[in-house]
């Protein structure tokens, strides 16, 4: 059994970054399972899809369509999340970074 490891911190720059393209607020803290190359990966364009694709997989990240939009996107680029009809309350199904993108451009006052 894998022992994961979860610290929450304030957002640094990599973090504040990656917000900033999604158009939302950074978090008051984050929670950081390691080191901080996944934030880098998901700096790189949306179009690399392949080496998106391929980096999840190396570090163990999910690789699923989108609930919204149907495109495939890995767990280390993954913006925001939906409530989930399934399990209600409490429980969100994760959406991709373009989906994310459009949600909050045009819904700029939710994002302050």
């Amino acid at each position: 059994m894998k022992t994961v490891i979860i610290e929450l911190k304030r957002p640094g720059l990599l973090e504040r970054a990656w917000r900033r393209r999604l158009k939302t607020s950074p978090a008051f803290l984050t929670g950081y399972t390691g080191p901080w190359d996944h934030q880098l990966a998901r700096l790189l364009p949306y179009k690399w899809r392949r080496v998106h694709r391929a980096y999840a997989r190396l570090a163990g990240f999910f690789w699923l369509p989108c609930p919204l939009c149907g495109r495939e996107f890995g767990g280390h680029e993954f913006g925001d999340d939906v409530p989930d009809p399934m399990k209600g309350p409490g429980h969100g199904l994760a959406i991709c970074s373009q989906c994310t993108r459009a949600r909050n451009e045009k819904l700029p006052e939710a994002v302050s």
